[in-house]
Parts: C-alpha cells; sequence; structure tokens
C-alpha cells in the first residue's frame, strides 16, 4: 500500500486521550508488575485502531490493548460518519487494519495514515524535526 496520509480537519482528540482511554493506567501496572521503578511519560503521538472490536493504543514502544470503553469505543464510529466510511481503522480478523488513527497531543489534532507508515511513525523515539535537524541529515558537502 502507498504511503497515505488522510487529514482529517475538525477532528481532535484531547490531549489527555492517553489517560481517559486507560493506556497510561495498562502501562503503569505492568511496569509494576515488572517490579520497574518510575512510570510511563506519554510521548507526543499516539495510535489507535481496532481488531476485532478490541480498542488498541500504540505510544512508543508500548502497544496496549484498551478496554472496550467510551471515549475510545466512540472514534471508529466518528471516523466512518467524517469519512463517509471510505476509511477505517477497524479489521474484523486478527488482520492489521489498512489505516491507523495519529494524534498529536500537543496540539490535539488527528488524521489517518496507512498503518504500516503510522506504526513506524508513533513508535519512532524522535518522528519530528527540530530547527537545525537538516544539516544533522544532509551535512553540506564542501
Amino acid at each position: 500500500m502507498e504511503n497515505v496520509l488522510i487529514p482529517l480537519p475538525g477532528f481532535e482528540l484531547p490531549a489527555d486521550m492517553p489517560w481517559r482511554s486507560g493506556f497510561v493506567a495498562l502501562v503503569n501496572d505492568q511496569l509494576r508488575k515488572l517490579r520497574s521503578t518510575g512510570h510511563i511519560l506519554p510521548p507526543r503521538f499516539f495510535g489507535y485502531f481496532f481488531k476485532k472490536r478490541v480498542p488498541i493504543s500504540v505510544g512508543g514502544s508500548w502497544t496496549v490493548s484498551l478496554d472496550a470503553n467510551p471515549p475510545v469505543t466512540l472514534i471508529p464510529g466518528l471516523l466512518e460518519k467524517i469519512t463517509h466510511g471510505a476509511y477505517s481503522i477497524e479489521s474484523a480478523s486478527d488482520a492489521d487494519p489498512e489505516y491507523a488513527l495519529v494524534h498529536d497531543r500537543y496540539d490535539s489534532a488527528c488524521w489517518l495514515w496507512s498503518f504500516e507508515d503510522a506504526l513506524r511513525f508513533i513508535e519512532a523515539y524522535e518522528p519530528t524535526f527540530k530547527q537545525g535537524d537538516e544539516e544533522k541529515i544532509a551535512p553540506e558537502r564542501n
């Protein structure tokens, strides 16, 4: 599949969605079970998708099956309405869905991205450029 990014103007999720969805609590519980010290600091970008009606969230290196409760369970219906059924973040089987919803917690913006590309972006340690990064990536050659 082609690397497709679909903007969703006007569709936003709250910055605290990782807490509302239960992601933070589930990860912190797992960290306690592993006898790890500390807690998760949610990254800027999160992804959401569904397999067999089970909501799944990705943040950094964590992928978590969430409890099927609002507000996360409302997302597929809202996306279907906004996109007129053209795009879906759901899979009826264990297969990956065609798209994932990407959420930027800094400005609440959301967009759809082809599944593989979305995960690659969300799981990246530094998925965005900062001013001056261009030189680190492609330094000018004299």
